[in-house]
């Protein structure tokens, strides 16, 4: 499956692993692998918390990085 971009690069650019994100998460890294594939099935709290991990806002990582909300239909 494909990964979203977004949520993978952030992650790789914060130097943190799947596993270490799942920890972070309370998840294994089999369902963390799965957010990271469709971001669209993470929890309010699961994507809050990769924002607050990640130290991104909600749109660059499951919008991508230009996204606005006001482009959102």
């Amino acid at each position: 499956m494909r990964r979203n971009e977004s949520l993978f690069e952030a992650r790789k650019a914060a130097g943190i692993t799947m596993q270490e994100m799942a920890d972070e998460l309370g998840i294994s890294r089999q369902t963390y692998k799965k957010i990271e594939e469709n971001p669209a099935i993470a929890t309010v709290l699961q994507a809050r918390r990769i924002c607050a991990v990640l130290s991104r806002s909600y749109e660059s990582i499951f919008f991508g990085r230009n996204a606005s909300l006001t482009n959102v239909k």
